[in-house]
């Protein structure tokens, strides 16, 4: 059965949270030096207005067959997710067709939105503001189209010591220093992005590139201060802002750890005159909002194995966690010769390691918040979780040693797994699974799953040309969702899916198709 559904504004239960979030975006790139992104400017207006219209207007059809989902265009910037109504919320809210944004935004297409915009002419740019997104997509397509077609015609156009300088060698790839503006102009074609308009005379900006043999760049790296003096590296980017692709990681890693820890630049080794503050989790860099070197608080990135952060850590997040520590211990109790923890227990943005033996219960009455910490496995987890398990945007590789029964939703994404052995033997919500390097479901085939299951994550081209595929793959409207299930491996692929699983008794769980993340 085919079932349709049109999405309103008043159907999404968060938008404020969407407006907020590219207000952000707004905010962090013209404080990377992005120019024409003041408010009240037309850049401004057309992401607060027209793209907001596109978003959390009527979102089109979304096709539902057998259980699997495809959306629109609009889920290939945002994710959403069904609405979990919550006592107290307006009687709407209990609808079936409300959503929430999902904070799975691709904000890399949306920077290269942002770069469209300022290659225009600022007469052009002014005009933006009565552009509706569609036209705006189909725009930055032809933009691309053209940039690629440049680059292919740039070719030689560029002389060692004159347009760049080689920084360093590493096998087939070379790092340079772009020096004039024909250099610019060849990264930013090259790269489909903005760095062609910036300044090359500007003292305090240096632009660094990684070449292949061709002399194609493939990761740029944005440095704002003096040469001779304290310098931030702002940004690390791919190609079209998108994280530097899989296997230019660990080179730009190992160059980026070498520039923060040239001696020069480190007199001082617990304030370094060299630090990286934006981009760094594009690399596997640990982000860390409250260290006060360098130039102060603020968000600092820093390599798991240096010496610079294990002080940190030992410093001022060892004390933090054992206060914390200390006060979830007051809320275990014991019933009947078993351990429980009252409520939720929340560990989220503890840099943990490891889950603390200390709270290690049989059961969590509420939720169990695990995100964003340094954790590589779920040892010492409680037997059962009430609520939710948020464990998303560790280094997790193993589910061994987890929860056996989770109550509510099931959030392990973006981690380091290749199975899901040692997943719950029942997950009373969604499963959550995207963004991770996985090879194999192998360890689902006793796991029951009451909710939907999502998978994605992967890289998907931009455009997407559809194949030889039945109608409800390719979806409407020029639907992403078909492009990113035709990308998925053969065991991501639906029937796969619901092979790997021991499916409930009343049917057959539902299943979706994430984007990436920027820093995927």
């Amino acid at each position: 059965m085919v079932s349709f559904k049109v999405y309103y504004e008043a159907n999404i239960a968060n938008a404020e949270d969407v407006k907020n979030e590219i207000v952000t975006l707004l905010q962090q790139n013209r404080r990377q030096g992005k120019p024409n992104l003041e408010p009240g400017g037309p850049i401004y207006k057309w992401f607060t207005n027209n793209l907001m219209k596109f978003l959390t207007g009527p979102l089109g059809l979304s096709i539902e067959r057998d259980g699997d989902v495809q959306y629109n265009l609009v889920t290939n910037l945002i994710g959403l997710e069904p609405h979990k109504y919550k006592e107290g919320e307006p009687e709407w809210m209990k609808k079936d067709d409300v959503v929430d944004y999902s904070e799975t935004g691709n904000w890399a297409k949306m920077e290269h939105i942002i770069d469209y915009f300022n290659s225009l002419s600022d007469r052009e740019r002014e005009k933006i503001v009565k552009k509706p997104y569609e036209q705006v997509d189909k725009e930055v397509a032809q933009w691309d189209k053209e940039l690629a077609e440049q680059e292919k015609s740039s070719e030689g156009r560029l002389k060692k010591d004159k347009d760049y300088e080689v920084l360093y060698k590493d096998g087939d790839y070379t790092w340079v220093k772009l020096k004039t503006k024909a250099a610019y102009e060849c990264e930013g074609e090259g790269m489909g992005h903005c760095v062609g308009g910036y300044d090359p005379d500007n003292p305090n900006n240096t632009i660094i590139s990684l070449w292949d043999k061709k002399g194609e760049p493939h990761v740029t790296l944005e440095v704002s201060g003096k040469e001779d003096g304290y310098q931030e590296m702002v940004q690390i980017k791919g190609k079209q802002n998108a994280a530097p692709a899989e296997k230019y990681k660990d080179i730009t890693a190992k160059f980026v750890q070498s520039w923060m820890e040239d001696p020069e630049y480190n007199e001082d080794p617990d304030e370094p005159d060299r630090v990286v503050v934006g981009d760094g989790d594009n690399i596997g860099m640990i982000s860390y909002d409250d260290w006060m070197g360098g130039s102060g608080p603020g968000r600092h990135y820093f390599f798991p194995d240096s010496k610079l952060w294990e002080r940190i850590y030992k410093k001022e997040i060892i004390p933090a966690q054992k206060d914390r520590i200390e006060k979830n211990k007051k809320a275990i109790h014991k019933e009947e010769g078993q351990t429980y923890i009252d409520g939720n227990l929340n560990l989220a943005y503890m840099y943990l390691r490891e889950i603390p033996k200390e709270l290690g219960v049989a059961v969590v009455e509420g939720d169990l918040n695990l995100q964003r910490n340094l954790l590589t496995n779920l040892k010492n987890s409680p037997e059962h979780v009430d609520g939710d398990l948020y464990a998303g945007q560790n280094y997790i590789e193993t589910l061994e040693g987890g929860p056996e029964h989770v109550e509510g939703d099931y959030k392990i994404a973006y981690n380091k797994l290749k199975n899901l052995k040692g997943i719950a033997k029942y997950i009373g919500g969604d499963l959550h699974i995207e963004g991770n390097p996985l090879e194999s479901l192998d360890g689902a085939q006793d796991t029951v799953v009451m909710g939907r299951i999502f998978v994605g994550g992967w890289p998907i081209p931009d455009r997407f040309e559809p194949r030889a595929l039945p109608a409800p793959v390719r979806g409407l409207h020029g639907d992403h969702r078909g492009s990113i299930r035709a990308g998925a491996p053969d065991f991501l692929q639906p029937d796969a899916i619901r092979d790997a699983f021991k499916w409930p008794d009343q049917g057959r769980t539902g299943l979706a198709y994430l984007p990436p993340r920027t820093q995927y």
